[in-house]
């Protein structure tokens, strides 16, 4: 069973599906040692089908199997969660942008991508994983990136998480987790246990309190991206990074 490395974790996994395994196959791994292990079987994926609200092929259906699994055990042992968001790299560290679907967290990052051009690396355009790893908060890449398809097998420091908004102004305000709380736990996995739960609000409470938030009301003018980067940085753009 080969071991792909995902959010800095080596993982035994068993695709059954060809799609499964072009999906994952740029995160295989050398190491002949794991983490965890996950072996999804077809009574699994055919119950996922059964009780899904949408059309769900196989392939699909193993896929978020397969990702629902592995937040869960990063969140159980690994100190991490799911976050729903666009993210990327500048200078080293991770913006990250969340909202519904919909939204413009791609709109958004593509923007960013247009203003500094090559300083700028996609870690993931849908769904990064955050983990605590030695004392710091790091956003990982994972071989799911929505639609477009954008991001990287790597993790940077996260620097800053961004609540967007669509709006005639760009403007970025500093606000407290509790003002957005519901937006935040709708960008991530809600757990159904009592236990699991209470280790996420923990892993939130810790995120939080050490990367600075911000909703972020933005139009799709370019000035968007120098609205938040000098909320975040707290110094004029040009030179600063």
């Amino acid at each position: 069973m080969p071991i792909y490395n995902i959010a800095d974790l080596n993982i035994h996994i068993a695709p059954i599906y060809r799609i499964t395994k072009k999906r994952l196959e740029p995160y295989l791994s050398d190491k002949t040692a794991s983490d965890f292990d996950i072996c999804i079987q077809k009574n699994e994926i055919d119950e996922y089908i059964r009780q899904s609200y949408a059309p769900c092929t196989p392939e699909n259906a193993e896929s978020t199997v397969i990702l629902t699994r592995i937040c869960n055990t990063v969140l159980e042992r690994f100190e991490g969660f799911f976050f729903h968001s666009s993210s990327l790299m500048l200078g080293g560290e991770a913006y990250v942008f969340s909202a519904p679907s919909g939204t413009g967290k791609s709109t958004h990052t593509a923007l960013w991508r247009k203003y500094f051009g090559d300083k700028v690396t996609m870690i993931n355009d849908d769904k990064p994983i955050i983990r605590k790893i030695n004392d710091k908060f790091y956003v990982c890449g994972t071989p799911w990136m929505g639609k477009s398809n954008i991001g990287n097998n790597i993790k940077a420091p996260a620097k800053v998480v961004y609540i967007l908004q669509r709006g005639v102004e760009n403007k970025a305000v500093k606000v407290n987790p509790g003002d957005v709380f519901k937006q935040i736990l709708q960008a991530t996995v809600v757990p159904a246990d009592k236990e699991n739960m209470s280790r996420l609000l923990s892993l939130l409470n810790e995120f939080f309190s050490s990367v600075p938030l911000y909703l972020l009301t933005c139009n799709t003018d370019i000035e968007a991206v120098t609205a938040a980067y000098k909320a975040a940085n707290h110094r004029n753009i040009k030179g600063s990074y």
